[in-house]
């Protein structure tokens, strides 16, 4: 660098012109100059296809030690020139000049640009032969007086000095080559000399000069870039073929850096940065490639959808952290079962897509489920956590489900969401009937969303009778979804619905409201007061506020705490015990009466017995069912009845339907019973009807 800074005075910038009536050189040192035909440029150049303002030189101070120049299309003001400005053979709006560029400002006007240093002799015969001796002197008229009193200095210059004037190509930290039209290197600078110290023994065997003369036919001035790898090394080779001279000239940028920037890029392009797998977009292209092989080979290859389950409570429970950790831990696992040929692929989030290619028959798609499935049976060991992962397929087989990617897509997925519906840590294939249902579940999902807005939802009460009173002491309420088109829609079919959209909130605060209210109103009209109970959904019990909206609501109503029971059952518990215990231990120092739906399906209930602060047990229907069939359920009714006696708690045996149930509830004591021997969920003025004639059957009843 010191060698450059003491010969900076020395160095020249040249811009040489070819033109049908020969050459014109401008030296140039000045901070800016406009070139085009309008007399008042610094440069004016009259030749077809020139605009008024071509193009503009602005001079570019890179450090103390030297300069360059940027050649913009047009002027400073952004007005862009008619045909356009190309450099070595690509259009430009802007760019910052190199020596030995070639400039087209039209097909006949050609320019050079050189940076010459006048202290080296020689080289500069190469590099510009008979280009300078028919240069002509720029027009002063059309400079301005400063740029004037420059060129009468810079014209005392002969062109024969300019031919002696040598390069700066010789200070470049960029290697250049120069061999002639027989192949024999004629030029190697010093860059060159130290980055390729094999070239002169290599000649054209040397990755950078092999295939150069055999396109020497190139015309005049070509320029051809390549990119040459070398080792571990890419280059990228700007040749320029100077035909007049029978010469070849070449650039050698080091890219090596760029290159591996940009693999990185197309990597990080088609990858899933935390797993490493294939992405969507590296599927994407492979899924029609697929396609098109197996249509012409006549085979077959299927889709998997795979799902972990229940990962949103790991990572709730572990942290996010850990969560990846656990996601790359299974894309491991599930990378090792398939082949080579086969291809797995994150999806996003917690599901991945497999695509298992060349099958014979589709029960092979099943055989690596069950595998897959098997595979987690062994526990992950991260950070200290034996964690046991289960997981969903859906698989659909191209070309019987689909023969395009988005229909095979929608069918796996389709397939998956069905397996999910039906218990999960299995697999299932599709079939046409799950793409009805899911279009039937979509509409009426759609429809869901309007359905509170327009009153459509209305409540229905199941009576709960005492046998030894002969009292109905309470009321379930339950929801019914009244649609205009479809009729009465039972609870089962929309309910996983809200859950799923999040409108199972502002529902559950409908029914809590609707409940209490119809209940101050039949106590206005003089029935005896009774009990309502009223379901609470998992995300109901999760919300913070749920003290305040049941107190809200009552107050508002103004029913008192105790002829409300809140009901929940053991899964929704499970959510969050901690918060639940709290949430439900506050209801009740408020006064509302807690009830646990479902007893005796769960896995823990006898513990919850403790935590929670239950007033009644409701024993499942399906113990009921079959009372009269099923020793063992007798023996769990008993067992339910004894404990509930411990615990000063009440129970309600759900789902009686005849006598003889009743009969065998009586004889282990059970007294207070729900089903439709006593009656079917009414409407309001229906129930009205009921308790006022039901002291009037009830000797009937039980007799």
């Amino acid at each position: 660098m010191l060698y450059l800074t003491e010969k900076k005075q020395n160095i020249q910038h040249i811009l040489a012109f070819n033109l049908t009536s020969g050459e014109r050189v401008f030296y140039l040192d000045e901070p800016q100059y406009s070139i085009g035909r309008y007399p008042k440029n610094s440069i004016v150049i009259n030749a077809e296809g020139i605009s008024r303002q071509h193009g503009t030189l602005i001079k570019k101070n890179k450090n103390n030690d030297h300069f360059s120049y940027v050649l913009i299309d047009g002027n400073i003001e952004g007005y862009k020139s008619k045909n356009g400005i190309v450099v070595n053979g690509e259009r430009i709006d802007k760019s910052e000049l190199k020596h030995g560029d070639i400039i087209h400002f039209t097909k006949e006007v050609t320019a050079h640009y050189y940076i010459l240093d006048q202290e080296n002799q020689g080289f500069i015969q190469k590099l510009t032969p008979n280009r300078f001796f028919k240069a002509t002197s720029s027009h002063l008229s059309n400079l301005s007086k400063e740029t004037q009193l420059v060129q009468r200095t810079k014209k005392k210059s002969t062109l024969l000095e300019i031919k002696n004037l040598a390069s700066v190509v010789e200070l470049s930290p960029i290697p250049i080559v120069e061999i002639n039209s027989e192949g024999t290197i004629t030029y190697l600078n010093p860059s060159a000399n130290f980055k390729f110290p094999d070239l002169e023994k290599a000649q054209l065997q040397h990755p950078l000069l092999q295939g150069l003369i055999e396109k020497q036919n190139y015309n005049n001035g070509s320029l051809v870039i390549r990119e040459v790898d070398i080792q571990e090394q890419s280059f990228e080779q700007h040749i320029h073929y100077l035909a007049k001279e029978k010469l070849i000239r070449s650039y050698i940028f080091d890219i090596t850096q760029r290159k591996k920037a940009e693999n990185e890029l197309k990597y990080r392009a088609f990858h899933d940065a935390l797993t490493g797998l294939p992405n969507r977009t590296f599927f994407d292209q492979h899924i029609s490639l697929m396609i098109k092989n197996s249509e012409r080979h006549n085979q077959l290859f299927a889709i998997l959808f795979v799902d972990i389950d229940s990962f949103k409570n790991i990572n709730d429970t572990l942290g996010h952290s850990i969560g990846d950790r656990i996601l790359k831990c299974f894309a491991q696992r599930l990378t090792s079962q398939v082949r080579n040929s086969d291809i797995v692929c994150r999806w996003g989030g917690d599901e991945f897509v497999v695509l298992l290619s060349e099958l014979e028959n589709p029960d092979q798609a099943a055989k690596f489920s069950q595998r897959l499935l098997q595979t987690f049976e062994h526990p992950l060991n991260v950070e200290g956590h034996q964690i046991y992962l289960k997981c969903s397929v859906g698989i659909a087989i191209y070309p019987e489900d689909g023969q395009e990617s988005e229909i095979l897509l929608k069918h796996a997925d389709a397939a998956l969401y069905r397996t999910k519906e039906s218990g999960r840590n299995h697999f299932q294939f599709y079939n046409p009937k799950m793409s009805l249902e899911i279009a039937e579940n979509f509409a009426l999902e759609n429809q869901l969303h309007q359905a509170i807005k327009n009153g459509e939802l209305i409540l229905h009460y199941q009576p709960q009778i005492n046998i030894k009173t002969g009292k109905v002491y309470g009321l379930e309420a339950l929801i019914r979804w009244k649609n205009p088109k479809l009729g009465l829609i039972r609870p089962d079919k929309f309910i996983p619905l809200a859950e799923k959209t999040g409108l199972i909130l502002p529902m559950g605060e409908w029914i809590l409201k609707t409940a209490c209210q119809q209940n101050k109103k039949w106590q206005k009209m003089g029935l005896p007061p009774v009990r309502v109970a009223v379901n609470l959904s998992a995300q109901q019990l999760q919300q913070p506020n749920l003290i305040e909206t049941v107190e809200n609501t009552l107050e508002s109503v103004g029913l008192e705490p105790k002829w409300l029971e809140l009901e929940v059952t053991e899964s929704i518990l499970m959510e969050n015990v901690t918060l639940a215990s709290q949430t439900l231990h506050e209801l009740r120092h408020m006064g509302v009466y807690i009830s646990m739906d479902d007893f005796g399906t769960g896995y823990s209930s006898l513990g919850y017995l403790k935590k929670f602060p239950f007033d009644t047990l409701k024993i499942d229907q399906s113990f009921v069912r079959e009372l009269n069939q099923s020793p063992e359920d007798l023996s769990i009714i008993s067992a339910i009845m004894t404990l509930s006696r411990g615990f000063n708690m009440r129970v309600i045996a759900e789902g009686v339907e005849n006598q003889e149930q009743l009969n065998l509830l009586q004889q282990l004591d059970c007294e207070e019973m729900q089903g439709y021997f006593f009656s079917h969920p009414l409407s309001p003025e229906e129930i009205f009807n009921y308790l006022i004639t039901f002291n009037q059957q009830k000797q009937l009843i039980f007799a």
